[in-house]
């Protein structure tokens, strides 16, 4: 059965990602990084549950010749590496970096320089590769996963592909899209395969991780059995979604617990003014913590926060 998938700019709603899988896409291509184009967790969430799978990709421009050398490949892949954490990427999926251009044979030193850059700093997920067929040829067995334009192609496609775009800037669902036959499993995010680990016994849990590129509190909890929200309390992260390299994460203690906030029930008399005196505190602290409360119409029997 001939598998499709489209790749696009346009950030997808809950409607146009369903539109897509009711026409019978099963893939959808999106970009990293953090510009008009790209897409975030939110997003990645809406086209996994409309039953999309999602492939990911790294592109700033590199759409002429000069642009792919070793220190760019080095670049990019650091680049993809923060971007994909940030948005939850599950380890081992691709990453499709681009040579969006008409690459001569003049040109694939370099592109085969920027592939040894990425080579050698994507860790965490494998190197694809968009580009023309000579561009196909020219790095076999180089890269992880292959995805070809018939763009430069001149009628051509290697046999060795994952992805062929086969169509540019279609309009479907409402949507810009380019077209693509998915021959291979492409790498994306749901179809990782994940080797299976013994399960870990709680005496076997260190006390701290030091997390590693690429990893998310996602992964993290799985490797221990522990929840992502245990995890963020615990440490005390304000946005679980970001974490780096080399932060050291506890594992084991408990959870700070959210405490209820201090009352008081209002007696005959009472005013914020004498409340406020009588528990020393600083004046106007109680209307900070009882905006909602008027001062001047406390009523015997109200409750109100005192700390």
């Amino acid at each position: 059965m001939r598998r499709s998938g489209v790749d696009c700019a346009t950030k997808l709603t809950a409607a146009s990602a369903r539109n897509l899988n009711d026409l019978g896409f099963s893939y959808v291509a999106r970009y990293l990084g953090n510009s008009w184009k790209t897409f975030d967790a939110a997003e990645a969430k809406v086209i996994q549950e409309a039953g999309l799978k999602l492939i990911s990709i790294a592109q700033k421009s590199a759409n002429f010749p000069g642009y792919h050398t070793k220190a760019q490949g080095i670049a990019d892949a650091k680049d993809a590496e923060i971007f994909a954490t940030l948005v939850g990427q599950p380890a081992g999926s691709a990453i499709y970096f681009a040579v969006d251009f008409d690459a001569k044979a003049c040109h694939m030193e370099g592109i085969l320089d920027y592939v040894d850059g990425l080579n050698a700093t994507l860790k965490n997920y494998k190197v694809g590769l968009y580009g023309s067929y000579a561009v196909m040829m020219s790095v076999k067995n180089k890269v992880d996963y292959y995805w070809q334009t018939f763009a430069w192609s001149n009628g051509k496609v290697a046999d060795h592909i994952h992805m062929h775009q086969y169509q540019n800037e279609v309009t479907v669902a409402g949507i810009a899209i380019d077209k693509n036959d998915i021959k291979k499993d492409p790498g994306a995010w749901d179809e990782v395969v994940v080797p299976k680990t013994k399960s870990l016994k709680v005496d076997e849990i260190p006390a701290i991780h030091i997390v590693k590129a690429g990893e998310n509190l996602s992964v993290i909890g799985k490797k221990y059995g522990l929840s992502i929200d245990y995890l963020a309390k615990l440490n005390h992260l304000v946005n679980p979604n970001v974490i780096y390299a080399g932060q050291r994460l506890r594992l084991e203690g408990k959870a700070p617990s959210v405490s209820k906030p201090k009352t008081y029930i209002i007696k005959k008399g009472d005013t914020f003014w004498n409340l406020e005196k009588g528990l020393k505190m600083k004046h106007g602290t109680l209307n900070s913590l009882n905006p909602e409360v008027k001062p001047e119409r406390l009523q015997p029997g109200q409750k109100i926060r005192i700390e």
